[in-house]
C-alpha cells in the first residue's frame, strides 16, 4: 500500500532533540501540548540495517510493540539517544508510518557505519606490524566506530611509547572496498614513529644526605642514556618512573629520613636537529636518531630520626626481652622502616618475629608497629601484638598433578594433618616439590585457608605439571676420525607397578616417581656400549630410603685399522646402593652406601700400566652430602656439599705376596685403591633473578701399597666439556672449559685434581617447556700424577660465556665458549678459545 507521509509538528520533538516524522494513511495526529494523547505501538519495522538483529535493535531502543506511548513526550528522544550511543550508525530516523485510531506503526530507518574488510600498516616494519596486530584485538567485519579507531590509535601509541618513541602519530585512512557487496572499507594505519626519545639527564635539587648519583642508583628502570649500558634502556615509562620515585623515598626512609618526599618533578622534551658536518658525524651522531628527555626533581629530606623506646603490648608466650632480642633493633639505631618490617614479618634467615610464632602454630598471630611518640629526632614504637591460639592443620589437598600420583606428592610434604601449623614447613614442602622436577617450580602455590572458629587451617598445594616425565637425548660427535653416536631414554617419573597394565603404556607407564634410564652409544665400527639403571626413591613407600641399581657393558677394539683385531678392551659393570635422608645435623643431609663391581678385559693395551689381562674392581661406595638449593633447574639460593668415597679391600696387605716381583696382570687382577671426591657449591641471588654460583671440586686417588702403582682404571682426566666419549678405562672426566678434552692431565691420567668455578647467571625465560638462561664464567683447575706434586694454587685459567637450555624431553643442554689463558699440559702456546657442548650438566 502506498504510504502518504504527513509531517507532524516537529517543534515538540526538536525540543526533545528527536527526529521523528509521522506518515498518514487514514488519520492525522494533532499534537496538543496541553492535552497529550496516548497511543499503542502496533508494530515496529527496521530498514537500512539488514545485517543487524532486528529484535535486539527494538529492545535496545526501549520502545516495544504493544507499549502505550503518550504523544508528545520524550520517549522518542530517549530511544534515539540509546541507539546513537551504540556508535554504529551514521544517521537515525524514527517514522510514524500509519495511524489507526489510537494505534501507531513505527519505522526505524538507519544509515550504518561501514565495516572493516581488512587492515594494513604503513611506515613500520613487518615484525612491528605483527606485534601490534596481536595487541589491537580487531577482526574483519568489525564496525568502524570512532571509539574503535581511537582505541586502536591509543594501543599503537602505547606500544611505541614502551619502545621509546613518545611522539608517534597515526593517521587512519579509510578506503571503500569496491569488491565487497556490503558497505565495507579497507583500513590503513599510517604510522610515523618519529624519533626515539631517551633520557639525557636526571637532575635533583634539595638533596644533601644522598648524592645525585646515589639517587639515580635507586632508580632501577629510569636510567640516563649511556652507550655502554646495553642491558638497560633509557626510556621514560610513566609507571616505572613512579615506582622509581617511590624507591628513592624508601631509601631515605631506610636511612632514617622519615619525612622525606619529592615535592615536585618535571620532565621536558628537547628535539634534536639534523646534525651537520661530515658523513661520519651524520651517521653516528645520537642527535640524528633521538630526541632527549630531561628529568628534574626536588627532594625534601627532612631531618634524620632514630629509634628510642620499643615496647611490647599483648605478648604472653614470650617476654619483651626475648622479643626485643629477636627484633635486633637497639635504642639509638637510625630509624629504618624496611628493617623494622623485615625483622617483624619475614626475614629469609628465619629470624623474624613472625617465624617465632608462625612456626609454632600461631597462624593468626599479628603484630602492628605503631609510632606513639615523636620527640625531636627520636621515635617511640609500640609493638601491638595479637598472639591468637595455636592452629593445627586440617585438610591437605593437591591439585594440578595430572600425571603424578597423589602419594608421590604427599610423601614429600612436611605439612601433615593434625600437626601444628608451621610456615617453615610450608616453605620446605614447596622446596621438596620443586626438587622432584615434575612441576613448574615457578607456579607451585600453597593456598592457605584458615578457620578461626575451630582453630584449624586447610592447605591446598596448587601445582602445574610439566608436559612429560620422559627425556630423550640423541647426539653425534666427531673425534679420532670417527662419528660417535649416542642415544638415550630417561623416564624420570616411571611406574613399575603399572608395567603389566596395557592401558598405562601411553607411551610409558608413569606417575610413581621412579627413574629408569637406558643409554646406547656406538661409532658404527669398533665401539659400542649399553647401560640400564633403575631408582626407587621410596623403597617400601613409607620412608625416604632410595634403592638404585644399574648395569652396563662397553666394548672397543682396533678392527677399524686392521683386518684382524689385535687390541680390545671390554668392560662390564654393575652396582647397587641404598640411600637415606638424615635428620641430623639437619634434614637436608643424605647418606648413600653401595657396592659396585667392574670387570675389565684388556688385550694389547698401550695406554695402561697393565697391557693384557683381566682386572676385577669390587668397591664399597659411600656418599655423604647436604643439598639445600631451592630448585634444580635454576637455583637462586642454597648450597650443596658432597663427599664421595670408594674403597676396595687392601688385598696386598693381607695376602703375604711380594708385589714388587709380580707381573702387572697379577698385580691388577683385583684392583685396590681408595678414592675421595669432594664437591661444594653456593648460589646467591644478587638482585632480581641475577644469581652468582661459586663451585669447587677436589679428587684424590690413593693406594695402599707403594709397590703397586695407582689403579689404571679410576684416574682423573681434566679439561673439556666433561663428556666421556668412548674412553673405556673407567676414567673420571672432569670438565674445564677453554681447553681440549683431557688436555690438562698426564697421558695416563691423574691421581689428584682441583677445580674452582665462578658463574654469573641470568634467565631469559623460566617457562617449564623450555627454560633458558645465559651465563658468564671464570674457572681454573689442575691435575697431578701424585699427591707429592700437588700445588692447589697452580691452575690453568679460563673464562667465557654460555647458555643453558632445559627442555623436558631432552634435559639440560649447554653451549659454552671458553678462552684458556695458559698453555695446556705439555704444550708451549696457550690453549686459546674452545666451543663446548654439554648434556645434562656434564660441565656443571
Amino acid at each position: 500500500m502506498k504510504k502518504i507521509k504527513y509531517i507532524i509538528f516537529l517543534v515538540a520533538f526538536l525540543s526533545c532533540f528527536a527526529d521523528v516524522r509521522a506518515q498518514k494513511e487514514e488519520e492525522l495526529i494533532y499534537i496538543d501540548y496541553f492535552s497529550p494523547k496516548e497511543y499503542e505501538v502496533g508494530d515496529i519495522i527496521i530498514t537500512g540495517a539488514d545485517h543487524l538483529d532486528h529484535s535486539s535493535v527494538i529492545l535496545l531502543s526501549g520502545i516495544s510493540v504493544g507499549e502505550k506511548i503518550v504523544i508528545p513526550s520524550d520517549k522518542f528522544a530517549t530511544a534515539l539517544d540509546r541507539l546513537w550511543k551504540q556508535g554504529i550508525f551514521d544517521d537515525i530516523h524514527i517514522y510514524i508510518t500509519k495511524v489507526k485510531g489510537r494505534t501507531i506503526y513505527l519505522e526505524y530507518n538507519f544509515t550504518t557505519k561501514p565495516r572493516m574488510s581488512h587492515f594494513s600498516f604503513e611506515g613500520i616494519s613487518r615484525s612491528e606490524g605483527d606485534k601490534i596486530r596481536e595487541k589491537l584485538h580487531i577482526a574483519i567485519g568489525d564496525v568502524l566506530t570512532d571509539n574503535m579507531k581511537t582505541n586502536c590509535k591509543n594501543i599503537i601509541h602505547d606500544y611505541f611509547a614502551d619502545k621509546g618513541f613518545y611522539n608517534a602519530t597515526t593517521e587512519i585512512i579509510e578506503t571503500p572496498d569496491t569488491n565487497s557487496p556490503r558497505k565495507e572499507s579497507h583500513i590503513t594505519f599510517k604510522i610515523d614513529k618519529g624519533k626515539k626519545v631517551r633520557i639525557a639527564k636526571i637532575e635533583t635539587t634539595g638533596n644533601e644526605f644522598l648524592t645525585e648519583s646515589k639517587i639515580r642508583h635507586q632508580m632501577k628502570d629510569t636510567k640516563e642514556y649511556r652507550w655502554w649500558r646495553f642491558w638497560k634502556s633509557s626510556r621514560l615509562i610513566e609507571s616505572d618512573y613512579k615506582a622509581d620515585k617511590d624507591r628513592i623515598i624508601e631509601k631515605y626512609n631506610n636511612e632514617g629520613f622519615r619525612d622525606a618526599a619529592i615535592t615536585w618533578d618535571t620532565t621536558y622534551l628537547v628535539k634534536s636537529d639534523k646534525p651537520k658536518g661530515n658523513i661520519f658525524t651524520r651517521l653516528f651522531s645520537k642527535k640524528a636518531k633521538h630526541d632527549e628527555i630531561f628529568v628534574k626533581m626536588n627532594v625534601y629530606e627532612g631531618k634524620k630520626y632514630y629509634f628510642r623506646n620499643i615496647t611490647w603490648v599483648g605478648n604472653t608466650k614470650y617476654t619483651s626481652k626475648e622479643l626485643s632480642d629477636r627484633l635486633r633493633i637497639n635504642k639509638g639505631d637510625p630509624y629504618n622502616k624496611e628493617l623494622l618490617t623485615r625483622n617483624v614479618t619475614y626475614d629469609a634467615t628465619g629470624k623474624d618475629i613472625s617465624s617465632l610464632y608462625m612456626d609454632d602454630g600461631y597462624l593468626f598471630f599479628r603484630v602492628i608497629p605503631t609510632e606513639i611518640n615523636i620527640e625531636n629526632d627520636s621515635i617511640d614504637i609500640e609493638m601491638r601484638m595479637y598472639e591468637g591460639v595455636q592452629t593445627r592443620i586440617g585438610k591437605v589437598d593437591i591439585t594440578g598433578n595430572t600425571t603424578t600420583n597423589d602419594f608421590v606428592v604427599r610423601r614429600e610434604l612436611k605439612t601433615i594433618p593434625g600437626q601444628l601449623f608451621s610456615r617453615d614447613d610450608v616453605f620446605r614442602s614447596i622446596r621438596e616439590l620443586q626438587q622432584l622436577g615434575y612441576f613448574d617450580p615457578e607456579k607451585i602455590n600453597p593456598k592457605i585457608e584458615p578457620n578461626m572458629q575451630n582453630g584449624t587451617v586447610d592447605i591446598t598445594y596448587e601445582l602445574d605439571e610439566k608436559n612429560s616425565g620422559n627425556m630423550v637425548n640423541a647426539s653425534g660427535g666427531w673425534g679420532g676420525g670417527m662419528l660417535l653416536l649416542q642415544a638415550g631414554l630417561t623416564l624420570t617419573n616411571f611406574s613399575a607397578r603399572k608395567m603389566f597394565d596395557p592401558s598405562a603404556w601411553r607411551p610409558f607407564p608413569v606417575g610413581d616417581g621412579q627413574r629408569v634410564s637406558l643409554g646406547l652409544q656406538t661409532n658404527g665400527s669398533y665401539y659400542y656400549g649399553a647401560s640400564l639403571s633403575f631408582t626407587e626413591p621410596w623403597l617400601g613407600g613409607k620412608k625416604p630410603t632410595s634403592l638404585s641399581a644399574g648395569i652396563y657393558y662397553n666394548y672397543q677394539d682396533d678392527s677399524y685399522y686392521y683386518d684382524v683385531s689385535n687390541y680390545h678392551l671390554k668392560m662390564f659393570g654393575a652396582s647397587v646402593s641404598l640411600g637415606k635422608r638424615l635428620t641430623w645435623p639437619d634434614d637436608y643431609f643424605t647418606l648413600v652406601q653401595g657396592i659396585k663391581y667392574q670387570l675389565y678385559d684388556v688385550k694389547n693395551a698401550t695406554s695402561f700400566v697393565m697391557t693384557t689381562g683381566k682386572s676385577n674392581n669390587l668397591a664399597y661406595t659411600i656418599t655423604f652430602g647436604r643439598n639445600s638449593i631451592d630448585q634444580p633447574i635454576y637455583p637462586r639460593s642454597g648450597s650443596e656439599f658432597v663427599a664421595e668415597g670408594a674403597f676396595t679391600f687392601p688385598y696386598s696387605l693381607v695376602d703375604g705376596k711380594d708385589y714388587s716381583k709380580l707381573t702387572d696382570q697379577e698385580k691388577y687382577k683385583w684392583l685396590e685403591y681408595y678414592k675421595i671426591n669432594l664437591r661444594a657449591g653456593w648460589y646467591i641471588n644478587i638482585v632480581d633473578n641475577l644469581v652468582l654460583s661459586a663451585r669447587s671440586r677436589f679428587g684424590f686417588l690413593g693406594r695402599y701399597n707403594k709397590d703397586i702403582d695407582y689403579s689404571p682404571f679410576e684416574r682423573f682426566y681434566l679439561g673439556g666439556d666433561g663428556l666421556t666419549g668412548y674412553a673405556l678405562d673407567g676414567r673420571e672426566v672432569v670438565s674445564l672449559r677453554g681447553y681440549d678434552a683431557s688436555a690438562l692431565s698426564p697421558d695416563r691420567g691423574a691421581s689428584v685434581f682441583d677445580k674452582f668455578t665462578l658463574e654469573l647467571r641470568y634467565p631469559i625465560t623460566l617457562n617449564p617447556a623450555a627454560s633458558v638462561y645465559v651465563l658468564a664464567f671464570a674457572e681454573g683447575g689442575n691435575s697431578w700424577s701424585n699427591f707429592a706434586s700437588f700445588s692447589p694454587f697452580k691452575m690453568y685459567r679460563s673464562a667465557g660465556v654460555g647458555v643453558r637450555i632445559f627442555m623436558q624431553m631432552f634435559g639440560l643442554i649447554g653451549f659454552d665458549w671458553g678462552y684458556g689463558f695458559d698453555p695446556a699440559f705439555g704444550e708451549v702456546n696457550r690453549s686459546k678459545g674452545h666451543f663446548h657442548i654439554s648434556l645434562n650438566g656434564s660441565i656443571d
